[in-house]
C-alpha cells in the first residue's frame, strides 16, 4: 500500500508503489494521473517534453518546465569549469578490447592469474580498521532503520571516521563528494563540518536525482555553503569552479565510486594540484566499487601493474576475473563430479578475484605515492556489510 502523501499508482516493472508526492486531497501524481481514469483531473492534460520526450508536464505549465528542465542544460552554453575529456590520459593508449574469460585461451587466463598470485605475495598485509563517528550514533541505535539503509550508515560512520583519523576535518577546507548521487555522505559530512569557518560541500555528480540529501541540508542549516554541480568527472576542471576558490584546501571523498570514476576522480584533483589556479589539495578518502569496470587508459595505476609484469592486453582479463570476488557464484548448476570439490572450486575463484582487486586498489596507493601523498589501505567495513569493503586515505603536508 502506498502511504502519507504519496502517489497510489503501482509501478509494475518496479513492483513498488510510485513514490512521488501528490498535491493536498490527491491520490495520483501528475505523472500518473493521466494513466488511470481520475475523477479529479482538472482536464489540464499532461503532454511529453519537448526537449526530453522520456517525461511530461502539464501544458499550462510548459513555458515554465522548459527554463528549468535538466534536459536544458545539454543544450546552453557550457560552464568554464567543464571542458570535453580534460582529465583524461592524453597518452594514446592500445589495449586489447575486453573478450569475456569464457571466450579466451585456457593459457592466457593461467598466465595472469600466476601474475596475480606473485604480485599479490610482494604486498603488506592490509588493515581492518572499521570506524565510528559520534555524529551517527543516534542514527545507528534507531531500531526502525531497516537492514539495507544501516548498512549504508555503518559505511558512511566508518569513512566519516576515516576523514577524522587522517586529520582532513579543518577550518577554510572544501570538500568534493564525486559521484555523489542523492549525497547521503554529504549530509552527514556536513553535521560535522557546520561549525567550521570558511567550509564547504561541492557535490559532483553527472546524473540529476530526486529527493536529494544536500537539499535536506540546506533547510537544516542555511549557513553552510554546498554546491552541486552536474558534470561527468572526466570533464570537470575543479580548479576554475569559482565558488570553492577562496577556500583554501580541498578534500575529495567519495563511498563506492563505480570503477573508472575512481580514477577520474584522483585525475581530477591531481591535475588541479598544478593547473592555475592552483589548488592545494589536503587529502582524500575513497570507497572502491566495481573494478570490472576500470579502463586501461584512465587507470591511474599503470606504472605499478608495468612494474608487475602486467601488459596493457592482460588489464581486461584482470577486470573481469575481479568480478569473482563479488559475483556471489553457487553451486546452483554445476555437474555433480564425485572427483571434484566445486566448493572449494569456488572459494579459489572468490581469493583469486579478491586479490586482483586489491593489486588495482594498490595501484592508485603507489600512483599518489609517487606525487607526494602519504597513503593507506583499509578494510574500512565487513564484508556482511559490504563486499566492496575496501577505501584508500591519503594525506599531504601542506605546511
Amino acid at each position: 500500500m502506498a502511504n502519507g502523501n504519496h502517489c497510489m499508482y503501482f509501478v509494475k516493472r518496479k513492483k513498488r508503489f510510485c513514490r512521488m508526492t501528490v498535491g493536498e486531497g490527491k491520490d495520483y501524481c501528475g505523472e500518473h494521473r493521466q494513466d488511470i481514469a481520475d475523477p479529479e483531473d482538472s482536464g489540464d492534460r499532461r503532454v511529453k517534453c519537448p526537449l526530453d520526450p522520456t517525461h511530461t508536464c502539464y501544458q499550462s505549465k510548459l513555458r515554465k518546465h522548459l527554463n528549468v528542465c535538466n534536459a536544458k542544460r545539454e543544450l546552453d552554453v557550457q560552464p568554464t569549469f567543464i571542458v570535453k575529456g580534460v582529465n583524461l590520459d592524453e597518452e594514446v593508449i592500445v589495449a586489447s578490447p575486453h573478450v569475456p574469460l569464457s571466450q579466451l585461451d585456457g593459457s592466457v587466463l593461467e598466465a595472469v592469474i600466476r601474475k596475480i598470485h606473485s604480485a599479490y605475495d610482494k604486498l603488506p598485509d592490509i588493515s581492518q580498521a572499521i570506524l565510528q563517528h559520534d555524529v551517527l550514533k543516534s542514527k545507528l541505535r534507531d531500531e526502525t532503520c531497516g537492514s539495507n539503509v544501516r548498512k549504508h550508515l555503518l559505511q558512511n560512520a566508518s569513512l566519516l571516521g576515516h576523514l577524522e583519523q587522517a586529520g582532513l576535518v579543518h577550518d577554510d577546507t572544501c570538500f568534493i563528494e564525486f559521484g555523489a548521487g542523492k549525497a547521503l555522505l554529504t549530509y552527514w559530512l556536513g553535521q560535522i563540518i557546520k561549525d567550521k569557518s570558511n567550509s564547504c560541500v561541492l557535490v559532483v555528480d553527472r546524473s540529476s536525482h530526486r529527493h536529494k540529501n544536500d537539499n535536506k541540508l540546506r533547510k537544516e542549516d542555511n549557513r553552510l555553503v554546498i554546491k552541486r554541480i552536474r558534470a561527468d568527472i572526466a570533464d570537470l576542471r575543479l580548479n576554475q569552479v569559482l565558488e570553492i576558490q577562496p577556500i583554501k584546501y580541498k578534500v575529495g571523498i567519495a563511498k563506492h565510486l563505480c570503477g573508472t570514476a575512481t580514477d577520474l576522480a584522483i585525475r581530477c584533483l591531481t591535475k588541479s594540484m598544478n593547473n592555475e589556479p592552483k589548488v592545494d589539495v589536503r587529502g582524500l578518502v575513497l570507497a572502491f566499487c566495481c573494478h570490472h569496470k576500470c579502463e586501461y587508459s584512465s587507470y591511474v595505476g599503470r606504472e605499478y601493474l608495468r612494474q608487475c609484469d602486467f601488459t596493457a592486453n592482460d588489464f581486461s582479463v584482470l577486470c573481469s576475473i575481479v568480478s569473482w570476488a563479488t559475483c556471489g557464484c553457487r553451486l546452483k548448476g554445476k555437474p555433480q563430479l564425485d572427483n571434484v570439490d566445486w566448493s572449494q572450486k569456488l572459494d579459489e575463484r572468490e581469493l583469486i578475484g579478491r586479490k586482483a582487486k586489491t593489486l588495482l586498489n594498490w595501484g592508485r596507493l603507489f600512483f599518489l605515492q609517487s606525487i607526494g601523498f602519504k597513503t593507506e589501505l583499509f578494510y574500512y567495513t565487513s564484508t556482511d556489510v559490504s563486499l566492496e569493503n575496501m577505501c584508500i586515505v591519503a594525506t599531504r603536508d601542506l605546511t
